[in-house]
């Protein structure tokens, strides 16, 4: 190809090489190559760019790398190689500012065949943005069953956030700093370096046949088992997001549901809303159920013992209609005057609890008749209770 395809070629993959790197093997020889056929008469300057053509806007600098030179930056790679080698995505995450579920499957894939990393190097030099470095860290590595360590590299572009703390930035880059880093990429101790971890490599894989055939085949290894991590990943999303959408229905369905009473004897529960579906139970006259949605066909979906069922909407009315009309409504006549505190009361007739002794005290639930409940107090004309633990109020005129 023209030298214009490797511009063209590092454009398009470049992220690739600045977030993530395996063997050297896998991923530069392409570089090297186009390395290698660049014009070597372009290159007078001692770090010139490879590449001539390679055009900037950018003012980027051409000093060398500086092996070691910032304790903290070492830091920050010596701890992400550290995850990386035991395929920590979680801990890989937290230094970058993004990593891909593609990149966390192919880590944690790696990690079932590749570990042990040690003897790190970090060669630095000055990134596009203020306190940012570009760098190429090396390290060995030894593949699972095999005691020849094998060199690699990595190369990151590290910034500083607003709290001062480093991290690897992987994403959001403005195209200056595309340009700035494609410039580095370009320049010849770039080259140099990359060049010589390769060399040691294949030096390497050239001591022991075993180990270079293992690793010949590693990567197809790491790709499928790549693959898996993240299908059963994709899967695990899908499942997580039906849960969480049955449980926003089942919210949304008891927020909308209501309570309604059966106003007859043995009418049909059925499992669906069918004269010829199964019938499950029959009603009692009075028997209070949830409604969930009174249907356009002429049936009320209700919780039936814990379970979906249906009944005929005509044979149902609403308990708080009658509940509110029968508070506003006349009295029926108090029988708890000679109760006392600690007694049972029964409620005889469906009644508004509320947190005050007041009609127009907020209210938090409905007693349906038939329930008891301990008596606290009588406040006129109300009766106080314990009402799941707290203190509540009815009137007094709807127990006995």
């Amino acid at each position: 190809m023209a030298k214009k395809g490797f511009k063209e070629y590092m454009s398009r993959h470049y992220r690739y090489f600045i977030i993530g790197a395996l063997f050297v093997a896998l991923i530069v020889v392409l570089i090297v190559v186009w390395v290698r056929k660049s014009d070597s008469k372009s290159a007078e300057d001692e770090n010139a760019s490879t590449i001539p053509e390679l055009e900037t806007t950018v003012d980027v600098p051409k000093d060398k790398y500086e092996e070691n030179a910032y304790p903290d930056v070492n830091s920050l790679v010596s701890s992400y190689l550290g995850a990386m080698s035991t395929g920590d995505t979680v801990t890989m995450a937290s230094l970058s500012s993004s990593l891909s579920d593609d990149m966390k499957a192919f880590y944690e894939a790696q990690a079932k065949y590749v570990g042990n990393y040690s003897n790190y190097n970090v060669y630095t030099k000055k990134g596009p943005a203020e306190n940012s470095y570009f760098l190429l860290a090396t390290y060995d590595l030894l593949i699972q069953g095999y005691n020849t360590p094998l060199p690699a590299l990595i190369s990151l572009y590290v910034c500083r956030n607003d709290s001062g703390s480093l991290y690897i930035n992987s994403e959001s880059l403005s195209a200056d700093e595309e340009a700035y880093i494609l410039e580095l990429v370009a320049q010849k101790d770039f080259a140099d370096l990359i060049n010589q971890v390769e060399m040691d490599y294949n030096a390497a894989l050239e001591s022991d046949s075993a180990l270079s055939a293992a690793a010949s085949a590693l990567k197809d290894e790491i790709n499928k088992d790549a693959q898996e991590i993240l299908v059963a990943k994709q899967q695990k999303d899908l499942e997580d997001a039906a849960q969480a959408e049955a449980a926003e229905a089942a919210a949304a369905a008891a927020a909308a549901s209501s309570q309604v009473k059966c106003t007859s004897d043995n009418v049909n529960i059925r499992a669906s809303a069918s004269t010829e579906a199964e019938s499950i139970g029959k009603t009692k006259t009075g028997d209070v159920y949830t409604r969930y949605e009174k249907m356009e066909n002429g049936w009320s979906k209700i919780d039936y013992n814990g379970t979906e069922a249906y009944i005929k909407s005509e044979y149902l009315e609403p308990v708080e209609s009658e509940s509110s009309e029968s508070e506003e409504g006349e009295s029926t006549g108090s029988s708890v005057a000679n109760l006392k505190p600690g007694d049972k009361i029964t409620v005889k007739e469906n009644v508004n609890v509320r947190k005050s002794a007041s009609e127009t005290g907020e209210k938090i639930s409905t007693a349906y008749r038939g329930e008891q409940f301990e008596l606290v107090a009588l406040e006129n004309g109300w009766c106080k209770i314990k009402y799941k633990g707290e203190d509540a109020y009815v009137k007094a005129d709807y127990v006995e």
